[in-house]
Order: structure tokens, then C-alpha cells, then sequence
């Protein structure tokens, strides 16, 4: 039985169709990008008070983008130090009482791109001074929350598509200075992650305290409270405890609580090699997470 000409003709246009549907899926497949999606909070060390831009490393090509809330909610920018100097909004303003000057942003990324082969979007969210308390009432949490929401419609006009989204923690000594207790300060980071978690972080990496050079006891209580909460939580990582072996007259400015560049590139390369140890693993598994476009 032979086929009818107009026969032939609907399935030479059906193969045609559908070899251009595959095309165009294979097209638009490519033309999205996928990056995971980091917010740095805490204090005045992750903003950089101690820092120096011209001393920080040079950004491995393609490894690291900001996402920059206040000044240009619209675009990613290649990342570049000082990280987040604009960025100061509402309740993550600390224009009043710190500068910018260059921070651990870009060690923690190009370290993190090694271990992963996926880039990063860097999202400043962090003000100096800042205790737990401060985080979970005076508005922060809901801050860094918007920042992030923002950056998702961003990422999708860029096509983006994100595959995992962390916050990254490296804050105590406010809470310190308050003499916040050990039970006190584990209950309100959970209750800080939760709140993070509940707007898309899967994760949040912690990089442990350093100790107050001028009375080595100071912080101990609050360095203890974050290494037991990583050893009871899945969700909270301890990717650095580094901090606590740069002691020497280099590593911290004249007054003992900011980290000099120096330190903050150690600091941020060992935390963004254990972060994307991390994040890897969980690719190797096949917890890919994410969100889709």
C-alpha cells in the first residue's frame, strides 16, 4: 500500500516541527547560565572595615558576579573589591560608622569557583556592629530577605538559572560585647537560618569568631556556641575556623577587632574551599537543589 502524497507531506512538516522544537529547547538550554547564589552577612568583617581592595586577589575570569540591591538591581556586575561599597540600604546601612575598604569576597569565590567549576553571585548583606538580636528585630533579616528576593528577578532577566543558594555568617563579636550566653546566641542563629531558610537559602556556611586580641577570654563563649551548633545542625556548616590562628600584629588593624586584607584573603579562601567542598558533594550525590527558570 502506497502513502498518499498529502500523507507525506504531514510527516516531512511533523519531522520538521519537531526537529526545530529540538533546536530551539537545545538553544534555549545554552542560552541560560547557572550559578549559585551566596549572600554574605554578619558584621563590620564581612563588610571589609579592615581591608584593602588593592591587596586583594585577583578574580579568577568568570568565577565571582555581584548582585548589587541598591545601586543597580537590574544588572550583575563582574565582582570587584571593595565588595558591596554602595551597597547600603535601610537597616544593612553602615555608612555612620565604618568604610568600605576591601573584603573577603573575592579569596572566598575564586576559591569556592575551584572546587565547584560553578560561579558565583555575591549579594553584600551585612552591617557593622550588628548582634543576633539586632538581626532578628531591627529589620535586617527582612532586608537581606528583599536583597535576595531581587536578585532572583534579576537572575532570571540575565538567564540565570540558580542552582544553589547559601547565606554565608561571620559575625559575634557584638553579641560578645553583650555578653550574650551560649544558649542565647545558638537559639538565635537558628531562628536567623530558619528565617533565611524559609526565603530560599538551603544552607548557611559559618565562619567560626575570632578571639579579642586584648582579652583572649572575651569571645570564647560565643566561639564555643558556634562550633556546638554546627556539630547539632545539618543545615548550619562550619567552613572556617581560621580566625581564630591569625593573632599575629598583621592580621587585625590598631584596634584588635578588624581583619587586615592580609587576613581576610586567608580567611576567605579557606572558607570558600570548604564551602564548595560542600556544595560539590552535593552535586556528586545528586542533591542538585536550585530553582529553575
Amino acid at each position: 500500500m502506497k502513502t498518499k502524497p498529502q500523507n507525506k507531506k504531514i510527516i516531512i512538516l511533523g519531522s520538521a516541527l519537531c526537529c526545530l522544537l529540538i533546536v530551539l529547547l537545545s538553544w534555549q538550554q545554552r542560552s541560560w547560565r547557572t550559578m549559585d547564589v551566596i549572600l554574605f552577612m554578619g558584621q563590620s568583617n564581612v563588610s571589609g572595615a579592615g581591608g584593602d581592595a588593592a591587596q586583594a586577589p585577583e578574580l579568577t575570569e568568570g568565577a565571582g558576579y555581584e548582585f548589587r540591591a541598591v545601586t543597580d538591581p537590574n544588572h550583575l556586575h563582574v565582582l570587584e573589591e571593595p565588595f558591596g561599597e554602595h551597597e547600603n540600604r535601610g537597616a544593612l546601612d553602615d555608612t555612620e560608622i565604618l568604610e568600605r575598604n576591601g573584603s573577603m569576597a573575592t579569596a572566598f569565590v575564586n576559591a569556592y569557583y575551584e572546587e565547584t567549576g560553578t560561579p558565583v553571585v555575591g549579594i553584600s548583606a551585612s552591617v557593622g556592629s550588628s548582634s543576633l538580636d539586632g538581626w532578628l528585630n531591627r529589620g535586617r533579616k527582612e532586608e537581606a530577605a528583599a536583597r535576595l528576593e531581587e536578585a532572583k528577578e534579576c537572575l532570571k532577566k540575565e538567564n540565570v538559572r540558580i542552582r544553589h543558594i547559601y547565606m554565608l555568617w561571620f559575625q559575634g563579636e557584638a553579641d560578645a560585647n553583650l555578653k550574650t550566653t551560649k544558649d542565647e546566641y545558638k537559639a538565635m542563629l537558628r531562628q536567623l537560618v530558619s528565617y533565611m531558610e524559609e526565603q530560599g537559602v538551603e544552607a548557611c556556611f559559618l565562619v567560626q569568631l575570632g578571639p579579642d586580641l586584648t582579652d583572649p577570654s572575651k569571645h570564647q563563649e560565643i566561639m564555643e556556641a558556634q562550633l556546638e551548633i554546627c556539630e547539632e545542625s545539618e543545615d548550619i556548616v562550619l567552613v572556617s575556623e581560621l580566625p581564630a590562628e591569625l593573632t599575629g600584629e598583621d592580621m587585625k588593624d590598631e584596634g584588635g577587632i578588624h581583619f587586615t586584607q592580609k587576613a581576610l584573603n586567608l580567611i576567605g579562601e579557606d572558607a570558600g574551599k570548604n564551602a564548595g567542598a560542600y556544595a560539590a558533594s552535593l552535586s556528586d550525590s545528586g542533591e542538585n537543589g536550585g530553582e529553575q527558570p
